[in-house]
């Protein structure tokens, strides 16, 4: 939001009548959306920290291979429902 927005809206929240309650509760909300951004962001960062960490194309396929071993030695101890 510009800064031209952001004035029309606080002339609209002040010219509303407020009890405490609710100006606790707009206020409250309000630091909700923002330690929402920020741990959103903070994911993020990590995030791209890692990426690009398996570029290695040998790793890349001992890791493929070890997933699928896992999952093929999982499906194995699973019983079939069909009898």
């Amino acid at each position: 939001m510009n800064v031209a927005s952001l004035n029309n809206l606080w002339d609209y929240l002040s010219g509303l009548s407020l009890t405490a309650n609710n100006k606790r509760w707009l206020s409250q909300k309000l630091l909700e959306s923002t330690k929402q951004s920020s741990v959103s962001s903070k994911a993020d960062d990590v995030l791209r920290q890692l990426d690009g960490c398996w570029a290695n194309e040998d790793m890349d396929d001992t890791l493929e291979h070890d997933i699928l071993s896992v999952r093929s030695r999982e499906a194995k101890d699973v019983e079939s429902m069909d009898e």
